[in-house]
């Protein structure tokens, strides 16, 4: 289920969105997959960068996109250079509000304090505040206590340097959901007292489990989810290598995920509508 966690309006692109966690593995590349599929459903422009030496957001979108590695241990003998990693995220932030096209920005594990240093060396959150460019912090989490920590410093680190970002709270259900914890966990009990009172002014958006079996051999095969969902039945065979009846299986499987991301979203974040802030 994907639900709204307070009372606040959509917000409107053109914008920057932000998909950060320190801790790997939690659901990012997903969620940033994800939230690209709605923009493309709804024909919305979209910059996508990523700021991880590893590129996997890249191979999932099949398509080039500008990617920034920073070799920290020169950063440690030359700070001005690792700022200069960043060039390419502030140039394309700077141009949104005249071509009007949203950017991306996924940020892989243990590099969202090198992007908080840079973003308050730059005072990015008053130029944003300026240009007058909408900021949505998007922080995926599983049902575990290191991933629950480290989702609470990604908030610390980046959320003061974006000024007052919308917060996006993703709790990926991959390996179980917070209310099933048992309530002597130590999960639980960081939950409590981390995302509980975050979740008093962030959204918070439910990333239900999709087998691995299931999209495993499309991610392989570099397809996105909302290709996926309109895949004919006999190229999913092909893709999977499976039988028809398995290959529908999967296929759906895939689609109901989406599905259930693009409600949370679009919940978030206003299409063309009339409630758009």
């Amino acid at each position: 289920m994907s639900k709204k966690s307070f009372n606040a309006a959509p917000i409107s692109p053109p914008l920057l969105i932000i998909v950060a966690g320190e801790k790997g593995g939690v659901g990012k590349s997903l969620t940033s997959l994800a939230i690209a599929d709605t923009f493309r459903l709804n024909e919305e422009p979209l910059s996508i960068m990523q700021v991880d030496s590893q590129a996997r957001l890249a191979a999932a979108l099949r398509q080039e996109i500008v990617t920034i590695r920073v070799d920290h241990k020169l950063a440690r003998r030359d700070p001005a250079a690792s700022a200069r990693a960043y060039t390419p995220i502030y140039e394309a932030i700077a141009a949104i509000p005249e071509t009007g096209r949203s950017v991306l920005v996924d940020v892989g594990a243990n590099e969202a304090a090198g992007l908080a240093h840079w973003m308050g060396l730059v005072d990015l959150a008053s130029d944003l505040a300026d240009w007058y460019i909408p900021t949505l912090l998007a922080v995926p989490y599983l049902a575990e206590g290191e991933a629950i920590r480290q989702a609470g410093r990604t908030v610390e680190l980046l959320a003061a340097q974006l000024g007052s970002p919308r917060l996006v709270l993703v709790e990926n259900e991959r390996d179980g959901q917070i209310a099933d914890l048992h309530p002597a966990s130590d999960a639980l009990a960081t939950h409590r007292r981390i995302v509980a009172p975050l979740l008093k002014q962030a959204d918070l958006i439910h990333m239900p489990l999709v087998e691995a079996g299931s999209w495993r051999p499309f991610e392989a095969a570099g397809c996105r989810p909302i290709d996926v969902a309109a895949l004919e039945v006999a190229d999913v065979m092909r893709v999977t290598g499976l039988p028809r009846p398995e290959a529908k299986i999967v296929r759906g499987d895939v689609a109901a995920w989406l599905s259930e991301m693009l409600d949370g979203i679009s919940k978030v974040i206003a299409f063309g509508r009339e409630d758009r802030a």
